[in-house]
């Protein structure tokens, strides 16, 4: 009973929103997927009248506004780095010049993380009626694949801005820049 229930599930999804065949592809398109929309497949896409697709929009939108304050965070912690001298050298020696281009890149993606995630945020609530997502599932798979990515990248930013950040805070190998004034 449960194979024909997932069964008649899967053939209620249309072919562009499911995964590939090809199983490095069908793991790819999983990963993104729970990146993009924080489930394993675009199943629950197949009814956007229930309770189930306003409880989800409802999640998806309050994961995208905390990945946005946590963006806000790590921009606002880069720019403390980048603004200000190691307060203990030895520990901490960000000031040197490797880890001033690495603290840019974090930077750089944490604005990145921020801006879009904004965007994705005000379009998204804005675009989940279930008429709007009905169009959604006639779309050919590449522009799902670059739906799902435009959804993923806040999160990828914010994935990217972190490991940078603590990227920048390891012990360079580099000359350190002297901040003392003679």
């Amino acid at each position: 009973m449960a194979t024909s229930e997932s069964a008649n599930s899967v053939s209620q999804v249309p072919e562009n929103c499911r995964a590939p065949n090809n199983p490095i592809l069908k793991l790819a398109f999983k990963i993104l997927c729970i990146i993009a929309v924080s489930r394993e497949s675009l199943d629950h896409w197949k009814d956007t009248k229930n309770k189930d697709w306003k409880e989800h929009v409802s999640i998806m939108v309050n994961r995208f506004q905390n990945t946005n304050v946590t963006a806000g965070l790590v921009l606002a912690t880069t720019t403390l780095f980048l603004s200000s001298p190691p307060p203990v050298p030895h520990l901490m020696a960000y000031n040197s010049p490797i880890s001033y281009i690495i603290a840019m890149i974090s930077f750089d993606a944490a604005l990145l993380s921020v801006i879009s995630g904004s965007a994705v945020l005000v379009i998204y609530e804005t675009s989940t009626a279930h008429k709007d997502m009905e169009t959604l599932k006639y779309m050919p798979r590449y522009q799902v694949i670059a739906l799902l990515l435009w959804l993923a990248y806040p999160s990828i930013c914010l994935s990217v801005a972190t490991c940078f950040l603590f990227l920048s805070l390891s012990p360079a190998s580099g000359p350190t820049i002297s901040s003392s004034t003679s």
